[in-house]
């Protein structure tokens, strides 16, 4: 069972923090009613070392992982709403600033993290062959598991380059805020089972 991250951006404007995003009205019935961001309008990927990295523990975690810091005491309103609404059906809630994003960025490509796990043996060599060369092709190194049954699978860890494995989603962020006005922005997120 995997789980996903709902994240939402906000920027200060006079003194106050108000969202980045467009809400919209839903009603799915049962009295089940609301705003939120549509889901193709917000930051969606399941990549659970970036998970860790935003918030430590949260699926895995790194020495440099942020610390959670919980729901911002200052929050958006329709954030607040959000948070009351998931109730206990959200963890690892925290937020982090933009510079603080950027810096990470910047730090990711000098960094290297741990992956392993199996991979098919066949496969495992071809990505191994790329290491060797000098010249890494680190795409190579997916699709693997946790864990395998199948006598053509091997275990395997690498230290990979953390920008390669966390980097996207980050810059994929970092760019969401493009054209945004405000005095400073930041991100509000919280993760579901």
């Amino acid at each position: 069972m995997g789980f996903d991250i709902h994240l939402y951006k906000e920027k200060r404007v006079d003194g106050k923090w108000v969202t980045a995003d467009q809400w919209v009205s839903y009603d799915y019935g049962d009295d089940d009613k609301g705003m939120e961001v549509p889901w193709k309008q917000r930051f969606t990927d399941r990549n659970y070392e970036l998970f860790g990295l935003l918030s430590k523990g949260v699926r895995s975690e790194f020495p440099f992982s942020f610390e959670p810091r919980g729901v911002p005491f200052n929050a958006c309103a329709e954030y607040v709403s959000e948070v009351d609404r998931i109730g206990v059906g959200g963890h690892g809630h925290s937020y982090l600033y933009l510079h603080e994003l950027k810096d990470m960025q910047a730090f990711l490509q000098t960094a290297t993290i741990k992956l392993g796990g199996m991979k098919n043996r066949q496969e495992l060599a071809a990505f191994r062959a790329s290491i060797a060369s000098d010249s890494p092709d680190w795409n190579l190194i997916y699709p693997y598991c946790a864990w395998a049954s199948s006598g053509d699978y091997e275990e395997f860890e690498v230290d990979a380059p953390a920008s390669f494995a966390i980097g996207g989603g980050l810059e994929r962020i970092i760019a969401s805020f493009d054209g945004i006005d405000g005095d400073n922005h930041r991100i509000v997120f919280y993760f579901d089972n």
